[in-house]
């Protein structure tokens, strides 16, 4: 997750402030542009934690959403509702790792509600949780080189077949009853299901019959290891669902002990339930692809 901050723990930002308040993306004004930098100057140094409120550096609110957008950090700085971008952000500053599929269950734990163990904490957590599920699985493909789509002037996604789109942003939110993330593919396009630590029917029903994917933080094997859960994930067409490790060596205890691993299996006759630390390799070696691969 890219952070222009010039205090970004990552060592990637901005050389400066007056860098930053210089980027057309910005689009502040010559007057503006002074006031503001004086203001960033000098309120603005390193991340602290606990988090320390700092003065708003300008009254623009709408500036003010710009700047955060382009310099993540500053919600450990400026009491405002982090963004789902800003907490996988700082979840990777705890992590001191970019967010793959190795480490994003040690992402997920890092902003756990009650539990967060963030070295540089948001002064505000994020109004919508489901959406920081859906930004860490679209970071882990993002560093899988399935990058995110970005919007046009319109909202449409600029295609591209080794990419991914997130189906809660622009014109796409109307697809959003299918699924949260979708990835170019043939024979139909995949859609990635991203759920928190339960499973329930919300993720039974979301593939809708078409070439689903389940992602999601589960903590609860026995949602998963029934025969008859098993038939109702592929008669609804999932293809794989990835879980924690933990969770998933718990899956298949139990169906060894029943002898039901047979059952275990999506349409293409490979494994259905998977660990997550292959959902990176996988996505990357189907998208824009075929997903008779999975």
């Amino acid at each position: 997750m890219h952070c222009l901050h010039p205090h970004c723990p990552t060592g990637n930002g901005a050389e400066s402030w007056e860098e930053v308040v210089d980027l057309p993306l910005l689009k502040v004004g010559k007057l503006e542009k002074l006031m503001l930098l004086a203001a960033l100057n000098k309120d603005f140094g390193p991340l602290a934690s606990p988090a320390i409120s700092k003065p708003v550096p300008t009254g623009n609110a709408a500036l003010v959403s710009r700047l955060l957008r382009l310099c993540p950090c500053l919600f450990n700085q400026i009491e405002r509702p982090a963004s789902a971008e800003a907490i996988v952000h700082l979840c990777e500053i705890s992590l001191q790792a970019d967010i793959t599929a190795a480490n994003v269950y040690a992402a997920f734990l890092v902003q756990y509600p009650k539990k967060e163990t963030f070295k540089f904490p948001p002064l505000m957590g994020s109004v919508i949780g489901g959406t920081v599920m859906e930004m860490l699985c679209s970071e882990v493909l993002q560093n899988e080189q399935i990058p995110r789509m970005s919007l046009n002037d319109e909202g449409w996604p600029s295609w591209q077949s080794q990419g991914h789109m997130l189906l809660n942003q622009g014109k796409m939110r109307e697809l959003q009853a299918l699924g949260d993330i979708l990835i170019p593919c043939a024979p139909t396009n995949l859609l990635i299901s991203v759920k928190t630590e339960a499973a329930r029917e919300r993720l039974l029903y979301s593939a809708n019959s078409i070439e689903g994917i389940g992602f999601g933080f589960f903590r609860e094997p026995d949602e998963f290891w029934t025969k008859s859960r098993m038939l109702l994930f592929k008669r609804m067409g999932f293809s794989a669902i990835y879980l924690p490790d933990t969770t998933h060596a718990a899956i298949f205890a139990k169906l060894k002990e029943r002898e039901h691993e047979n059952f275990a299996v999506n349409l293409n006759g490979t494994l259905l339930y998977r660990p997550l630390h292959i959902f990176g390799s996988d996505m990357r070696r189907v998208a824009g692809r075929s997903s008779f691969d999975l």
